[in-house]
């Protein structure tokens, strides 16, 4: 079984290979992908701000669940 960073990691290589880019900064990708998925969000008339505040709220859940 895979950890939930482990595949999200999977999830930026494959990202990447897709956009044939080298993933040369972390930080970088992150921002590129969630940018991408607040457009898919918008093409499918979802409100991108309100999804960010839930993704907020479910990770900082989880985080004090570990805690």
């Amino acid at each position: 079984m895979h950890s939930r960073t482990q595949i999200a990691e999977a999830v930026l290589v494959e990202y990447h290979r897709l956009k044939r880019e080298p993933l040369e900064c972390l930080e970088t990708s992150i921002i590129d992908l969630m940018v991408d998925l607040l457009h898919l969000a918008h093409k499918d008339e979802l409100d991108g701000v309100s999804l960010s505040k839930i993704v907020q709220m479910h990770f900082e859940a989880e985080v004090q669940q570990v805690s």
